[in-house]
């Protein structure tokens, strides 16, 4: 079984704790953008669920629609086959020399006639619907005077057939489910869900563990503290591993917690 430290970049945890705070071999990773990616991917999700959808039967079966990328950029395609709440995507990160206004430009003639245009958090977001598919563009500029574009395609057939569909996970009463990402990438099977509630930290940390221990996963060592109490718990089994990461603020716990598995 691989460790968390081989989750695609897409589904890494947000690490709360240093890396003196926590053993050298189980650090957090934080690649470069993981949290612009996450904002970037729900505001995909938010958009796409906000424009109307498609009833044509034969858009069904349609082929997912691809961008032209300026040449000589680097492109990398995010996390494999990834969920997010419930919504399949299809996500590619593009790193161009360009500066982000031309970078727009590329992307609006790409897009073509009609997209919308919007802004969101200090980046720029282009976006257009195409029969079952919905596509945004999020540019920013990059500190090297270069510019990024994270092109994120939702597919709402899937979201419909994924409506309604069970956790599969015990949460505390009275929580909010912020967000819902999986991922599948390389053999790896990844599901990370985000959530708030007013419990405290060791009311959730209880929870949440009695909860995964149902499912065959268990502390591995004591929890880790890291800034401002918040806490790391790393938990290990037959069934795969997880992460459980806690942060307390006005009153208010975030969760993030991150299942792997390898798939058969």
């Amino acid at each position: 079984m691989k460790t968390l430290r081989t989750l695609p970049a897409a589904v890494t945890s947000i690490a709360v704790a240093s890396p003196a705070q926590m053993p050298a071999d189980r650090a957090c990773i934080q690649p470069l953008g993981v949290k612009r990616l996450l904002l970037a991917c729900l505001l995909s999700v938010c958009l796409f669920l906000a424009s109307p959808v498609p009833s044509q039967a034969g858009e069904l079966a349609a082929a997912w629609p691809t961008l032209a990328h300026p040449r000589e950029s680097r492109i990398d395609e995010v996390g494999g086959q990834i969920r997010i709440n419930g919504t399949p995507m299809r996500i590619v990160r593009v790193q161009a020399t360009l500066p982000v206004d031309a970078l727009a430009s590329h992307y609006r003639q790409v897009l073509g006639q009609p997209h919308a245009e919007s802004q969101a958090g200090g980046a720029q977001v282009l976006a257009q619907g195409r029969g079952n598919f919905f596509i945004t563009v999020t540019l920013q500029q990059l500190p090297d005077g270069g510019s990024e574009a994270l092109v994120a395609v939702a597919d709402s057939h899937g979201a419909r057939a994924a409506a309604g569909r069970p956790l599969g996970l015990d949460i505390p009463a009275g929580t909010t489910l912020l967000s819902d990402m999986e991922s599948t990438d390389g053999g790896i099977a990844s599901r990370q869900f985000v959530l708030a509630n007013a419990h405290s930290l060791r009311v959730n940390l209880d929870r949440l563990s009695a909860t995964l221990a149902r499912r065959g996963l268990h502390p591995e060592s004591p929890p880790v503290t890291g800034k401002d109490g918040a806490l790391l718990q790393h938990f290990g089994g037959t069934s795969g591993q997880a992460q459980l990461v806690l942060m307390r603020h006005e009153n208010q716990t975030h969760a993030v917690l991150t299942l792997l598995s390898r798939q058969p």
